[in-house]
């Protein structure tokens, strides 16, 4: 008899276990986990973001992406879904998603080749720094920071990085 209950017992277990993960899988996946309490980034589309970010005095963080891009994935992952990062780009910037296959005419008009890529425009629209490639929190943070301080309107992005005492 003991054979036969724990013979039921454990498709009763899977099931229940098959029908729990859906529920958590995407609640972890989007990053929203008990840790994490800042919202998701918040993605305009391009000329929503543009007239955002000038009306509310702003800089505009562009992200360049594509599809299929293993870095772009690396961003969406490992990014774009840490707290920190969040909090700062809800407070402080307007965010734009630009999916390269569908505009390549602004990815052209930016001189942005391959993706991913981030750049940052002041409130007025004009080009501040663009950084190619996959990076992480920390210097998302950075070069968020110096578009938000102003600092573009007097030292380009690389002299103001080397006098920030913690690099």
């Amino acid at each position: 008899m003991s054979y036969r209950r724990g013979f039921l017992c454990a498709p009763v277990v899977a099931c229940l276990l098959a029908l729990a993960a859906p529920a958590v899988a995407p609640r972890q996946a989007a990053g929203a986990g008990p840790e994490s309490d800042a919202a998701p980034v918040v993605w305009s589309n391009f000329r929503e973001g543009k007239t955002a970010a000038r009306h509310q005095d702003r800089p505009l963080l562009v992200y360049f992406t594509a599809a299929r891009n293993t870095e772009s994935g690396r961003l969406d992952r490992e990014t774009w879904t840490d707290r920190r990062v969040r909090a700062y780009l809800a407070a402080n910037l307007v965010t734009v998603r630009v999916d390269m296959q569908d505009m390549p005419g602004v990815a052209e008009k930016y001189g942005v080749g391959e993706p991913p890529a981030v750049m940052l425009l002041s409130p007025q629209g004009s080009p501040l720094v663009v950084i190619r490639g996959f990076h992480g929190p920390d210097s998302i943070l950075r070069v968020a920071t110096y578009a938000v301080s102003g600092a573009w309107e007097y030292a380009d992005y690389a002299t103001w990085l080397s006098r920030q005492p913690n690099r």
